[in-house]
């Protein structure tokens, strides 16, 4: 199925947070194995919520981990944060990766949310503003690297001086994905983006795209350009007891406490499910990312893989 004249695509984001690497390391190969499109991590420095004194992977070093775990799928972080590193170490990191996978990075970015991650490891929180600000700045300066000999920048936040990066991803150009349904995402994604993804329900993620839309046709860029993407909640199950049983268990995963579905979620039988897809794709919605906490349940993937994707194909 196409939406927009684009392949739909279902990935898996592995939230690498209250876990162990042999774990984390079996379910990215599990999500290959299954036949899912992507795999993907996340950009923390702790557990994103619940007690902060889980284990929580650092970025970095788990996508050249996943480079090396997989063989056929796309890799990413959803998103990386733009307060976590300076964009050209950013980079840096991302043409390495992309060299390692022979080109299957998915290269993404937002403005940064996680407040105590910042506070707990003394690094500064700026105003929205600002950090808005940063994003557009930090993507001038990953664009100019991959696609440059050498850039000299010199902006309110970053600096480059005659700057190598070497060496060039192999994906020319590298895509996008800015995340973030903020007006100040939304213009960033408008000037950069390949992809945007958005948190929400259809009707909520409808009124942002009709927003970035305009945004496009300011800038004089057509929006169809650019892929929307989605990062829902997965708990689909035979019966509608059990997936509400199930979207209970997930929410306490991240959290400590049993959790609710609520807008963002597709929870159902799998005939529900699809039908929560549609309105999905009726909106333009052509890719999707289901987030998963540990413990990785893996049964509801199958059943999703088994009775709900051939509706699309």
């Amino acid at each position: 199925m196409e939406v927009r004249g684009r392949k739909l695509h279902f990935g898996v984001q592995l939230q690498a947070q209250r876990t162990d690497w042999a774990g984390y390391a079996r379910a990215v190969r599990a999500v290959e194995e299954l036949g899912f499109g992507s795999v993907w991590t996340f950009d923390h420095m702790l557990p994103f919520a619940g007690p902060d004194d889980g284990s929580c992977f650092e970025t970095l070093t788990t996508m050249g981990a996943l480079a090396l775990l997989t063989e056929r799928v796309r890799i990413g972080a959803l998103v990386n944060g733009v307060l976590y590193r300076d964009p050209a170490t950013l980079a840096k990191a991302a043409a390495q990766v992309d060299r390692m996978t022979g080109g299957r990075l998915d290269f993404s970015l937002g403005a940064a949310w996680a407040e105590r991650e910042f506070r707990a490891y003394g690094l500064g929180f700026p105003s929205l503003a600002e950090r808005y600000g940063r994003l557009e700045e930090a993507l001038e300066v990953v664009t100019a690297l991959w696609s440059a000999p050498r850039t000299t920048l010199s902006g309110r936040y970053y600096r480059l001086d005659d700057a190598p990066c070497e060496p060039k991803p192999v994906q020319v150009p590298l895509p996008v994905t800015v995340g973030g349904s903020g007006l100040g995402s939304l213009r960033v994604a408008a000037r950069f983006a390949h992809r945007l993804n958005l948190i929400g329900g259809p009707g909520y993620c409808a009124q942002r795209w009709a927003r970035f839309g305009q945004l496009c046709a300011e800038r004089g860029r057509d929006a169809a350009e650019v892929e929307l993407s989605v990062h829902p909640v997965l708990a689909v199950a035979a019966t509608g007891a059990g997936a509400h049983e199930l979207a209970s268990r997930l929410g306490a995963s991240n959290s400590g406490q049993p959790g609710e579905p609520g807008e963002g979620w597709l929870t159902g039988t799998p005939d529900a499910v699809v039908a929560q897809i549609r309105r999905y794709t009726d909106i333009g919605v052509s890719h999707f990312v289901f987030a998963l906490p540990p413990p990785f349940e893996l049964a509801h993937l199958r059943l999703f893989v088994q009775e709900v994707a051939p509706a699309f194909q």
